[in-house]
């Protein structure tokens, strides 16, 4: 494997394992006790896959034609519809609250299935 390959394949293994984590941890607190945990652990992971984008910009080694930088993409969009759905849940008013949460959580989802996919589609355009 190419040494730019590996840093841009460990942060982001890294990285989506971190937002597993979060996931987790935001599934199954019960009444915000583990809030902070949650959106720290995320925003960690969401720093360390950013890490593994950064190694392929500073190297130059970016090919955006590629099915798995699309997917990448796509990763991307649903992470920031996640990470906004999350801060508008938290300042929604009670009414709006279970409905910003859901979005969340089905954005959350989209993260991670997309995360897998293109995953799999980086490591078959190698």
């Amino acid at each position: 494997m190419d040494p730019d390959d590996l840093w841009h394949f460990l942060p982001m293994i890294l990285g989506v394992v971190v937002l597993v984590v979060a996931a987790f941890i935001g599934k199954t607190d019960n009444g915000g006790k583990r809030l902070m945990t949650h959106k720290m652990v995320a925003g960690t992971g969401a720093a360390i896959a950013l890490l593994g984008v950064a190694w392929l910009a500073v190297t130059k080694a970016l090919e955006p034609d590629l099915t798995h930088f699309l997917s990448g993409l796509h990763a991307s969009g649903f992470a920031l519809v996640t990470a906004f759905g999350g801060l508008l849940a938290l300042k929604a008013v009670p009414a709006k609250k279970a409905v910003m949460r859901r979005i969340h959580r089905i954005g959350a989802t989209l993260v991670l299935g997309a995360s897998i996919l293109t995953m799999i589609l980086g490591i078959l355009d190698k």
